[in-house]
């Protein structure tokens, strides 16, 4: 039997996190005057991408940015710190974004299905945090403004003296099964045909099985039995954790909620493997493979 990998795209992040040295006095300054460190440049969230790979520049290329664009620290990796740097506020060049002339800036959906696992791991942390400061720069607290800490672990108000950190939105994604057969859905943002799996936001004090089966009857009528955990997937637009489930649904009666799914059909098996396999089925379109959606089709067809 083939065996379907749980390691999904953006997760198995190789850096040390060096959480226990970010706060060090001198620890970052000492870094990012080291000749072995490294800069991941993002422009606007997208990665800057040479040869096939993310393009990572010696620590010397920080001299060439404005001081306002915002660094983050990312990790280590053997002596070579690795930082990120937004670029999206400095000023374009003639040429473009700064550092255009080496690469590309890729958009990041199109890197998860070109860019080696390690990199889009390393980019899908650079581009979280980078989002997470751009939408909370108040404290939350009293609404003073806010400050970078810990090299982007953390932000801290100046004010009331409050810490907050980068908050991670968890989802129920769930691949509902009825005898050999497998429920797709689209909401009304996707193309026609365009199908996935469906799935939620967590509420406050529900287990992500709950939601699961929440989710299902309430965005299609489907009451879901054997809810199992299959692997979970970062996901940095702009900061989701994705939990992904295969549940048996009792029948396979759909009753849509037209505001959040516009279509849905129950694929058989076969159908299913066709379009794993690259042929045309009934004008359905799959999940790109860099998604946990895809990874939980590809686990349920070929078990």
């Amino acid at each position: 039997m083939k065996t379907v990998s749980s390691a999904c795209t953006f997760a198995g992040n190789g850096l040390d996190r060096a959480s226990e040295k970010r706060s060090e006095a001198g620890f970052l300054e000492e870094r990012l005057a080291d000749p072995k460190s490294v800069i991941l440049p993002l422009w606007r969230g997208d990665p800057l991408v040479a040869g096939g790979r993310a393009a990572f520049l010696a620590i010397e290329a920080r001299r060439e940015l404005p001081d306002s664009a915002p660094f983050v620290f990312l990790g280590m990796l053997k002596e070579a710190a690795h930082f990120a740097v937004d670029l999206s506020a400095a000023a374009p060049s003639a040429d473009g974004a700064p550092f255009a002339e080496l690469g590309e800036y890729m958009p990041l959906r199109q890197a998860g299905g070109e860019l080696p696992h390690d990199d889009l791991a390393i980019i899908g942390q650079a581009r979280w945090l980078f989002e997470w400061h751009r939408r909370h720069g108040h404290c939350a607290v009293c609404g003073a403004m806010t400050s970078i800490a810990d090299g982007g672990a953390k932000r801290v108000c100046p004010s009331c003296e409050s810490e907050h950190f980068p908050r991670t939105d968890p989802v129920a994604i769930v691949l509902a099964i009825h005898d050999g057969a497998c429920l797709l859905g689209r909401g009304p943002h996707f193309p026609p045909g365009f199908l996935s799996a469906l799935a939620g936001f967590i509420e406050p004090c529900e287990t992500p099985e709950e939601c699961a089966a929440r989710e299902l009857k309430e965005e299609a009528g489907v009451t879901l039995d054997d809810v199992r955990y299959q692997f979970s997937q970062p996901w940095p637009f702009p900061s989701s954790l994705m939990m992904g489930f295969i549940a048996k649904a009792e029948a396979r009666e759909l009753t849509l909620d037209k505001k959040e799914i516009e279509e849905a059909r129950w694929v058989e098996r076969e159908d299913v493997k066709a379009l794993l396999a690259g042929e045309s089925r009934h004008g359905i379109f799959l999940p790109p493979r860099f998604t946990i959606a895809r990874r939980l089709i590809e686990r349920w067809a070929e078990d």
